[in-house]
């Protein structure tokens, strides 16, 4: 669960994994249209209402009448570096932005805080970051007597993005869990018994963006149950269960690329079954855990048990 909304916030800002960034024009605007789908599976498969998702710069923004709620949804969205509540207001000179700033300010800083403020320039503007840093600075400092600037590990943090007809104000980052968004990296198929480090190993294919279709010896209440820990970075979509006697319609159906496994055993014995089972399938196989460090495995499968 998300901290309590702040006062005054309108929108929530949402920051994109870095890696999406770093892709192709043509591949970023694949990834953030993929993005976008997910989220809006994920809300409305909670039931929860949103007015509008606009982008820029990097960023989703998100007008709901409830952002709590849509809040408490994303953070289990694969593709999202962080989230924030923000106020957004329309930008025409310098005095729109010192006003927001100073409303907000007046809400979060006490007398006696600590703080820093950065501000981020998505378009360009009369003034330079450092420029509105300055100004911004002195004005808050002005307003509420006993504040001290703290560039370095600050008590609270103020943050101003800047576009070329509207800026935003938003004081902490929610950590979201990252990744690429589910789907932009095709289908596959993932072998599941019951056994915990099932779950992570499926995760970090899906953190990689795979689509996951489970694959079981037996179909069962409990090995569903299992396997539905992962519906929340599922976008809360149910799984496709299919028996292990249907895996090669099952890849001819859904264009699986590859199938997971949780195997993790180094021995040379095992190193040999590995090959023997590969050699049968239909597609390549593979295997996120292995020679992924034992402290790791440990916590990790405890992050995901515990939610």
């Amino acid at each position: 669960m998300v901290a309590a909304i702040p006062e005054k916030s309108n929108c929530l800002l949402v920051k994109t994994s870095a890696e999406i960034a770093l892709k192709s024009n043509q591949v970023r605007q694949f990834f953030t249209k993929k993005l976008i789908s997910n989220i809006k599976h994920s809300l409305k498969n909670n039931e929860v209402g949103i007015e509008r998702i606009t982008r820029g710069g990097g960023r989703l923004y998100i007008f709901a009448p409830n952002l709590k709620k849509v809040a408490d949804v994303l953070e289990n969205v694969v593709g999202i570096h962080a989230i924030a509540f923000a106020f957004k207001g329309n930008f025409k000179e310098y005095l729109d932005i010192e006003a927001a700033v100073l409303c907000q300010a007046m809400h979060f800083l006490r007398k006696g805080d600590s703080f820093a403020l950065r501000v981020k320039r998505l378009a360009e503007t009369d003034l330079s970051s450092k420029d509105y840093e300055n100004k911004l600075g002195k004005a808050v400092m002005d307003t509420i007597p006993g504040l001290t600037v703290k560039l370095k590990n600050p008590e609270k943090r103020i943050t101003v993005e800047v576009r070329k007809r509207d800026f935003f104000v938003y004081f902490s980052d929610i950590p979201c869990i990252r990744g690429l968004p589910l789907g932009v990296e095709g289908n596959l198929a993932f072998l599941f018994e019951g056994k915990p480090e099932e779950l992570l190993a499926a995760s970090l294919l899906m953190f990689r963006g795979c689509n996951i279709f489970p694959v079981v010896k037996k179909k069962s209440k409990q090995i569903e149950a299992h396997v539905n820990k992962l519906r929340a970075i599922n976008c809360w979509r149910d799984f496709v269960f299919t028996e292990w006697k249907g895996i090669g319609k099952l890849v001819s159906e859904r264009k699986i690329q590859a199938i997971g496994l949780a195997d993790r055993g180094t021995s040379k014995k095992e190193i040999e079954d590995y090959a023997e089972f590969d050699a049968k399938q239909p597609v390549a196989v593979l295997r996120p855990l292995l020679l992924y460090p034992e402290q790791m495995v440990s916590e990790k499968k405890a992050l995901l048990l515990n939610n």
